[in-house]
C-alpha cells in the first residue's frame, strides 16, 4: 500500500516537474537565440552615444540620394532603428522622410507615400513647421509626374510655410519644383522665370547640387522654346558641373535632352555621341529604365537615318530588356522565399538542440524516482517532439501551398497578351512600310509608356485604383490611335471613391476591355464605344464595363472552332480563383449580354 502511494506521489511530482522544467528549458533556449540574434544590433547601439550620430547618418543618406538611392534607403533604415530605440522623435521623422526620398528615386511610389505619411505625423507632433514643409515638398515631387495639379497643391503648402519662416534655400527648392511642373504643363516661359529665381538663390547659398539641377531644367525649357543654342549652352554647363560632383542622374538627363536637340538639327553624329555617353552613365548608376530611354532614342536616330533594320533591332532590344528585368525580379522573389524557409528551419533545429542539451544537464532526485522519471520524461519529450514536428510539418506544408499559389498567381499576373504586343509591332511595321513615320512614332511612344507601366505594376500583387486607371488610360489611348473613329471610350469615377486609398489586384480589368474591343466592337461595321464606371457601394467596389458591341451570344455564334479564344480572360478567372483562396476574399465577376447586342461585365471587389 505504501509502495503504491510512493509511486503515485512520484508520478505526480514528476509530472509537475516536467510541466515546470520543459517550458523553462524552451524559454531559456528561445532567450539565448534572441540574444545571439540581436547581439550585433546592441553593439552598434552602444557606439551611437547621442542623437548627433543619428543626425549624421540621416545627412549622409540624404547627400547620396542622387548617386545611390538604394544606399539612401539602407542608411535611413539604420537611422530609423536607432532613433526608435532612443525614442528620438526628430530622428524617426527625418529617417522616414529621407527613406521616402530614396524610395522615390527608386520609383517605389507606394512605399514612399507610407514613409512620408509617417514622417509628417512625427513632425506635426513636434510642431516642426520647417520639416513639415519639407514633407509637403516631397509629396509634390512624388506627384509631379502623374498629377500636376495635386503636385502644385503640395508645393504651395510648402511654399506658404517657407515664406513665413523666410528660409531662402528651401524656398529656392520649391521654386525649382514649381518650375518643373510648369515645364511639364508647357508653360516654358513662366517656368524659366522661376528657374532663374531659384538659380540665383542656389548660387548665393552655395547649394551646388540644386544649382546644377536648375541649369539642366532651364536647358530643357530653352529646348522646348526652340532656342537650341541657349539650351545647348545650359546643358553643356550642367554636364560639366555634374561630372565634377558625380551627379550621374543630371548627366543622364542632360544628355537625353542634347540627343533630342541634335536629332532635330539632323546632327546625327553628335546625337550618337550624346546617346552613348547617356547609356554609359545610366549603366554606371544601374538605371536600366534610362538605358531603355536611350535605346529608344537610338531607335529614333536610325529611323531618321532611314536605317529601318537597325531601328527595329533597337526596338526589340528595349522590349527584351524590359522582359529580362521582369524575369530577374521574379527570380529574386523566389530566391528570397527559399532563403526565408532555410533560415526558419535552421532556427528550429537550433532550438531543438538547445532543448536536448538542457535536458541532459537536468539533475533528478533520488534513485527510484530517477528511473521512473526517465521513462516518463522520455515519453513526454517524445510526445513534445512528435507534436513539435507535426506542427512544423503542417506549418511548412501550409506555407508551401500558399507560396505555390502566390507564385502561380504572380506568373499569371506577369503574362501580357502576346497577340496585343504582336498586333502593335505589326501596326508599327505597317506605318514604317508606308513611310508614315509620324504615326509610327506616336504609336511607339504610347506603346513604350504602356509597356513600362505594365512592367512597373505587374510585379505587385496589389496596386491602388489610381494606378490601375492610369494603366487603362494608357492602353485605351493607344487603341484609340490604332482604330481612330472605330472606337470611343470613357472612364467615370464615383465622387465617393478615393482612388489613391483603394487597393485592388493588379491587371484585373484590362483583359475584359480588350475582349470587348476584339470580340464586341471590331466585328461591327460602324463605330462603337466602351464605358467603364467605378462605383462604391458600402464596402464594395463595383466596376462596370459596358459596350455596344455585337454581344456575347452573337460573338460565340460567329466564332469558328479554330478561332482565337481570349487567353487573357482565362488567366483572369484563374487569378481570381487563386486570390480568393489565398486571401479568403470574395471577388465576383459576371458577364451578360444587354438586349440583342452589347455586353455588361460587373466586377465586385471587397475594399
Amino acid at each position: 500500500m505504501k509502495r503504491k502511494l510512493i509511486l503515485k506521489a512520484s508520478l505526480i511530482i514528476l509530472l509537475l516537474t516536467a510541466i515546470v522544467i520543459i517550458p523553462k528549458m524552451l524559454n531559456e533556449s528561445y532567450q539565448s537565440i534572441l540574444q545571439k540574434h540581436f547581439s550585433f544590433s546592441s553593439d552598434i547601439q552602444l557606439s551611437l552615444k547621442d542623437t548627433a550620430s543619428i543626425n549624421r547618418i540621416n545627412k549622409a543618406a540624404f547627400n547620396i540620394r542622387l548617386t545611390n538611392p538604394q544606399k539612401t534607403v539602407e542608411l535611413a533604415d539604420s537611422a530609423l532603428i536607432y532613433a526608435k530605440k532612443l525614442n528620438y522623435f526628430f530622428g524617426i521623422a527625418e529617417a522616414n522622410r529621407i527613406k521616402g526620398v530614396g524610395l522615390y528615386y527608386l520609383s517605389d511610389t507606394e512605399k514612399a507615400v507610407k514613409s512620408y505619411v509617417e514622417a509628417l505625423k512625427y513632425f506635426k507632433v513636434l510642431n516642426d513647421k520647417k520639416n513639415e514643409a519639407r514633407v509637403y515638398n516631397n509629396f509634390g515631387n512624388l506627384y509631379k509626374e502623374i498629377n500636376y495639379n495635386k503636385a502644385l497643391v503640395y508645393y504651395k503648402k510648402a511654399l506658404s510655410i517657407a515664406n513665413k519662416l523666410k528660409i531662402d534655400e528651401f524656398t529656392a527648392g520649391i521654386y525649382l519644383n514649381i518650375a518643373t511642373i510648369l515645364r511639364f504643363q508647357g508653360n516654358y516661359k513662366i517656368s524659366l522665370k522661376y528657374l532663374e529665381i531659384s538659380k540665383e538663390i542656389f548660387a548665393k547659398t552655395g547649394d551646388t547640387i540644386n544649382f546644377i539641377t536648375s541649369l539642366q531644367n532651364s536647358g530643357v525649357s530653352y529646348y522646348k522654346l526652340n532656342d537650341f543654342e541657349t539650351a545647348k549652352k545650359r546643358l553643356f554647363e550642367a554636364i560639366t558641373q555634374a561630372k565634377k560632383h558625380d551627379l550621374y542622374k543630371v548627366i543622364v538627363g542632360s544628355n537625353l535632352a542634347l540627343a533630342s536637340i541634335y536629332l532635330e538639327q539632323a546632327d546625327y553624329f553628335k546625337t550618337e555621341i550624346s546617346i552613348n555617353e547617356g547609356i554609359k552613365y545610366s549603366r554606371m548608376m544601374g538605371d536600366n529604365t534610362s538605358v531603355n530611354y536611350y535605346l529608344y532614342k537610338a531607335y529614333e536616330l536610325e529611323v531618321k537615318r532611314k536605317n529601318y533594320p537597325k531601328a527595329l533591332k533597337y526596338l526589340k532590344e528595349v522590349h527584351y530588356h524590359d522582359s529580362l528585368q521582369l524575369s530577374r525580379n521574379l527570380s529574386d522573389n523566389i530566391g528570397k522565399t527559399s532563403s526565408h524557409y532555410l533560415q526558419l528551419q535552421k532556427i528550429q533545429e537550433n532550438e531543438l538542440t538547445i532543448a536536448k542539451q538542457k535536458f541532459k544537464e537536468t539533475q533528478y532526485w533520488w534513485l527510484i524516482t530517477l528511473i521512473i522519471s526517465i521513462v516518463l520524461l522520455a515519453a513526454l519529450i517524445g510526445t513534445v517532439i512528435f507534436y513539435f514536428f507535426q506542427k512544423r510539418k503542417q506549418k511548412k506544408e501550409l506555407k508551401i501551398q500558399n507560396t505555390i499559389a502566390t507564385l502561380e498567381q504572380k506568373a499569371l499576373q506577369a503574362m501580357m497578351n502576346p497577340h496585343f504586343v504582336f498586333n502593335v509591332i505589326n501596326t508599327i511595321q505597317y506605318f514604317i512600310g508606308i513611310n508614315e513615320s509620324k504615326a509610327a512614332n506616336q504609336i511607339l511612344t504610347g506603346f513604350a509608356r504602356l509597356m513600362r507601366k505594365h512592367l512597373e505594376i505587374c510585379l505587385k500583387n496589389n496596386i491602388t485604383l489610381f494606378e490601375e486607371i492610369q494603366y487603362l488610360n494608357l492602353y485605351l489611348s493607344l487603341e484609340k490611335i490604332r482604330f481612330a473613329e472605330k472606337m470611343s471610350y470613357s472612364i467615370n469615377i464615383d465622387d465617393a471613391i478615393d482612388a489613391e486609398e483603394i487597393i485592388i489586384p493588379s491587371l484585373l480589368i484590362q483583359p475584359f476591355i480588350e475582349n470587348a474591343m476584339w470580340h464586341g466592337l471590331l466585328p461591327k461595321e460602324d463605330g462603337g464605344w466602351i464605358q467603364i464606371n467605378f462605383i462604391r457601394i458600402d464596402n464594395l467596389l463595383s466596376i462596370k464595363i459596358l459596350d455596344n458591341g455585337i454581344g456575347i451570344s452573337n460573338s460565340s455564334k460567329s466564332k469558328a472552332p479554330s478561332q482565337h479564344t481570349s487567353r487573357g480572360l482565362e488567366l483572369i478567372h484563374e487569378r481570381v480563383h487563386l486570390l480568393n483562396k489565398i486571401n479568403k476574399t470574395s471577388i465576383h465577376i459576371t458577364q451578360t449580354q444587354t438586349g440583342e447586342a452589347g455586353t455588361e461585365v460587373i466586377i465586385t471587389i471587397p475594399i
